[in-house]
């Protein structure tokens, strides 16, 4: 896996916090995928949008972000989706 620097990332959001807030939850989302489907559990959940994923789901967030697969939207000031 890449290490993406963090400044490259940040330049597509609003702030750091922000992207720490969309790297949690799409983590969050593939933990619970990557998990399911080592114990061959159905999940509604969305699987990676990238090719060539690991393990570790944080560092799937992070290159579908890189990647430019990974968006999000502004429902109100200070939440996100």
């Amino acid at each position: 896996m890449e290490i993406f620097n963090i400044d490259d990332l940040v330049e597509d959001m609003d702030g750091k916090f922000s992207l720490s807030i969309i790297l949690a939850k799409r983590a969050r989302e593939l933990g619970f995928y990557l998990s399911a489907k080592k114990n061959m559990e159905r999940t509604s959940i969305v699987p990676p949008l990238t090719e060539n994923y690991g393990d570790d789901p944080l560092e799937i967030a992070m290159q579908e972000l890189h990647e430019g697969k990974l968006k999000f939207t502004r429902i109100k000031d200070n939440i996100l989706k």
